[in-house]
């Protein structure tokens, strides 16, 4: 059973209440859920990490530019500020390392489930990295759930995706029993590009990363 991504709104309100707390939920949230990290849209986290640095810095120049400030209480103080320094500056690393991150699953997306390319060290040619960080990328996607029942076989250096089998048809003495079944197309999803095939008139969700798809 998957785990429950937390709301945006939980985290809003965790970085109101007590930013420290909110800001471990927002790096939680880009880090486990992959509808946002499949988007690689960032702008957000950006934007909190851009006003924390800022906020530190403006209150360093203060208290450095006051010699009142020189004081043991003063001096805490100015140590404190560089703790929402360092919360700026790792929302803006993981921000950048989200963006390149979504693009390479993108690429093992197509490469793997839309190529049927199942050979590591070919994915790995296709996107110029080494088979290590490839195969530990594949890994992770495994974890957090965008392919979901594949394996990494390191023997034969491939990843074994989940194989779509036909659904059985029912036998009767007499006569074969059709299944009806709605009219299915193959579609690409815009959150991951991964090739689906959904029922026509309903909202499906990406077997992959979750986005729903209308066809």
């Amino acid at each position: 059973m998957e785990k429950k991504d937390t709301s945006w709104g939980w985290v809003i309100f965790w970085l109101i209440i007590f930013w420290p707390v909110g800001l471990f939920l927002v790096i939680k949230k880009f880090t486990t859920d992959k509808s946002v990290l499949m988007s690689g849209k960032t702008t957000g986290l950006s934007a909190i990490g851009w006003i924390l640095t800022a906020w530190a810095t403006l209150m360093f120049i203060v208290f450095v530019s006051d010699p009142s400030s020189f004081t043991p209480a003063g001096t805490f103080l100015v140590i404190m500020v560089f703790i929402p320094l360092a919360g700026g500056i790792l929302l803006l690393r993981k921000g950048s390392k989200t963006k390149k991150q979504a693009v390479r699953y993108k690429k093992y997306i197509d490469i793997v489930v839309n190529q049927n390319v199942k050979s590591i060290d070919h994915v790995a040619s296709a996107v110029s990295l080494s088979y290590d960080v490839v195969a530990k990328d594949l890994q992770n996607m495994i974890n957090i759930g965008y392919l979901k029942d594949a394996y990494i076989h390191q023997g034969n250096r491939e990843i074994i995706l989940k194989q779509h089998e036909p659904a059985p048809v029912a036998y009767t003495q007499t006569a074969v029993v059709e299944q009806f079944a709605p009219q299915t197309i193959a579609t690409r999803c815009s959150g991951c590009g991964a090739n689906n095939v959904v029922a026509v008139g309903r909202a499906s969700e990406c077997e992959y990363c979750g986005t729903v798809i209308n066809a």
